[in-house]
């Protein structure tokens, strides 16, 4: 079987310049800090990540500082101990997915 992170990461500066000037798609600020923050979860390196590499440049959201914090730092998700990890993951493949949408829906990615 073929895994996903023993592929080559997908890089796109144009993915990730499309975060510049938008609003933050956790809680909605648009305060000038929004990046496109990479995917941190349970199964990143399933998706690229490894020592000293992010995950594929398709796997952002566009978080603002706070947000992008919060979940650096594992401070989002409800539960205890890996429950709460389980869910920080699932939030932001939630909010990956509304980023993919954004990137449809501008034409940053057509199909």
């Amino acid at each position: 079987m073929t895994t996903l992170f023993k592929q080559r990461p997908i890089r796109c500066k144009k993915l990730l310049a499309a975060a510049r000037g938008a609003s933050c798609v956790n809680c909605g600020a648009r305060d000038g800090t929004i990046v496109a923050a990479h995917y941190q979860g349970l199964r990143s390196a399933h998706y690229g990540k490894g020592k000293g590499q992010k995950p594929h440049d398709i796997l952002v959201a566009d978080l603002c500082h706070k947000c992008h914090a919060a979940f650096d730092n594992y401070e989002v998700g409800e539960g205890v101990g890996f429950l709460k990890k389980i869910d920080a993951s699932e939030q932001f493949q939630h909010l990956i997915l509304k980023t993919l949408i954004r990137r449809i829906n501008e034409g940053v990615i057509t199909l």
